[in-house]
């Protein structure tokens, strides 16, 4: 428990205070880094700690005595909004693209839809899980999901917009994709890690 004097000289911003009140606060700051460091791999525990030391101080710069709160009830959110938005903002934007989209060069592609996969036999194995997956090249589902996952030609949509696409709520899309994932598991067993 911090001393009311301290604090309030910390507030009023004497250095050596906001000192202590910042190394009275650290093992809050590790308790909420060991909380949230898994969302963020990408950054190292000292990046989180140094983000949560700097939520305390901005605490102690804005905490305001009249409220009546606790010090503790104020700086606790600030410390773990510092630390969420840092691991949080891993997640958004992840420092390797995900998708073609993501990427930078995909802006130089004229239509990527129209460079075709060149090796026949991958072709014609894409082609192959399809049919055992939903029966025909043409029929609903196949189309459901060729359009979800950009496959025989098509172009890679969100789950929303293929949905809008087919005239479906998203759940329906949903099924239609998990039902060809069973059966293709079913079917090509050897396939079961990647459905």
């Amino acid at each position: 428990m911090i001393h009311p004097e301290t604090l309030q000289n910390a507030v009023k911003g004497n250095s050596r205070s906001i000192t202590e009140v910042v190394e009275q606060y650290t093992p809050l700051v590790h308790k909420i880094v060991n909380k949230y460091a898994w969302m963020a791999p990408a950054h190292s525990r000292d990046d989180l700690v140094q983000e949560g030391l700097i939520g305390i101080v901005k605490a102690i710069e804005t905490f305001d005595f009249s409220r009546g709160y606790r010090f503790m009830t104020w700086v606790y959110p600030k410390v773990r909004g510092a630390v969420q938005s840092v691991a949080r903002k891993e997640n958004r934007n992840p420092k390797y693209p995900l998708s073609l989209e993501q990427s930078d060069w995909a802006n130089n592609l004229e239509d990527p839809c129209q460079f075709e996969v060149k090796d026949e036999s991958l072709s014609n194995k894409v082609r192959e899980i399809v049919i055992v997956g939903c029966g025909s090249v043409t029929s609903k589902r196949a189309k459901i999901v060729c359009s979800r996952y950009g496959l025989l030609g098509h172009k890679p949509l969100p789950q929303g917009e293929v949905a809008v696409k087919f005239g479906m709520t998203k759940q329906a899309v949903n099924s239609h994709i998990a039902r060809f994932s069973k059966i293709v598991r079913e079917k090509m067993p050897e396939l079961a890690e990647v459905f």
